[in-house]
């Protein structure tokens, strides 16, 4: 779809225009749609051509092209760049004219195995929410045990969302970290965390939903390490003391109105000792990626923590938090990777030099 990277302001306005509208014209993928996710209420949805959505990213293109080739040209290999390109074009052309080139559909063979492998029971706890009951898993994947109610580790796994490793660039949790699991929901994250950390690190883990810290406490009785501690806020620039929100069933993208939510700061838990370091931050918290970074700026600058940010909730995530990135913390190289065949699952990382050395 993109034969050469652009590397002008105009040639990335022009690639990335002529590129979706032939995608438009010449592509119909009837295969690239996530069923699972999107007709999880029984309706089919995968033959549904979305004029609004087409309208609304070309006029959002139009508008924030310098700002979206600023982002691409501050990413720091020529993977993360295509990768953006294909990023906005889908967003621009939608499922039926574009195919993400993302990692995991050029394994069939492995994600197979890997699929026997994942092979969960009906969960015996009663929580509910919109993909369905929770599943029970145990089983060993590369030498670790995974015990845990949820709906699945494929995403972390298989697919190694927020484990970024090409081209000998490593940004991903390692042993003795301490990491910052924002937005913990099930506790899927934190387990797969807790391994990858070992006896030796530590795992926060925050969420403000009373459901999800009442299945991330069931969940961490079954991790074979004990090195996760649950923090019943959501992550912000505020401290707020509030009891955590009750939704009545698990909720991986909760929203609230108008009702107080339990908040922290990264700095002001780092100041109270809360947290002693901070060697890697993950924040998938529904479009609140950018108060928690700003509430986290002091840490940042002194730990200089690995990044792994989600870059998807809203459209201007995808230059927003890379330009606030890039002008805040210039010693930070930048990297981008996508785990779904739809818009969502972005993550931008971000490495100091000293912490590539040390991967």
């Amino acid at each position: 779809m993109f034969n050469a990277l652009p590397s002008t302001s105009q040639d990335f306005y022009v690639s990335i225009l002529s590129a979706s509208i032939q995608a438009l014209k010449m592509n119909t993928y009837f295969d690239n749609f996530d069923k699972q996710r999107y007709n999880a209420d029984g309706v089919d949805r995968s033959g549904v051509f979305e004029v609004g959505q087409r309208t609304f990213y070309f006029d959002w293109f139009f508008r924030h092209h310098d700002d979206l080739f600023r982002a691409y040209a501050a990413l720091g290999n020529d993977d993360s760049k295509l990768l953006y390109l294909f990023l906005i074009g889908y967003r621009l052309a939608g499922h039926h004219s574009v195919k993400i080139p993302v990692d995991f559909l050029f394994k069939p063979q492995e994600y197979a195995a890997y699929q026997a492998l994942e092979q969960g029971s009906e969960s015996q706890l009663a929580l509910t929410g919109m993909f369905g009951k929770l599943k029970h898993f145990d089983f060993q994947y590369e030498g670790h045990p995974y015990k845990i109610d949820c709906l699945g580790l494929e995403y972390y796994l298989f697919r190694r969302q927020y484990f970024y490793d090409k081209n000998g660039i490593v940004v991903a949790p390692q042993t003795g970290d301490y990491v910052i699991d924002g937005g913990a929901c099930t506790g899927d994250t934190a387990l797969v965390f807790s391994n990858a950390v070992g006896p030796t690190g530590k795992v926060f883990a925050f969420d403000p939903v009373a459901e999800h810290l009442e299945l991330m406490e069931h969940n961490r009785q079954q991790f074979p390490i004990a090195n996760v501690e649950l923090m019943p806020y959501g992550l912000a620039n505020i401290d707020v003391d509030c009891a955590p929100i009750v939704v009545n069933k698990y909720s991986p993208g909760f929203r609230v109105d108008q009702q107080q939510v339990p908040l922290r700061s990264i700095d002001s838990l780092v100041k109270s000792g809360g947290i002693p370091r901070v060697d890697y931050i993950k924040m998938d918290i529904e479009g609140s990626e950018m108060d928690a970074l700003r509430g986290a700026h002091e840490s940042i600058l002194r730990f200089q923590p690995k990044l792994g940010i989600s870059l998807y909730h809203k459209p201007d995530d995808l230059f927003e938090l890379v330009l606030h990135i890039q002008q805040t913390y210039p010693f930070y190289q930048l990297y981008v990777d996508h785990y779904t065949i739809h818009q969502e699952e972005t993550v931008l990382y971000c490495i100091a030099p000293q912490r590539v050395q040390q991967a």
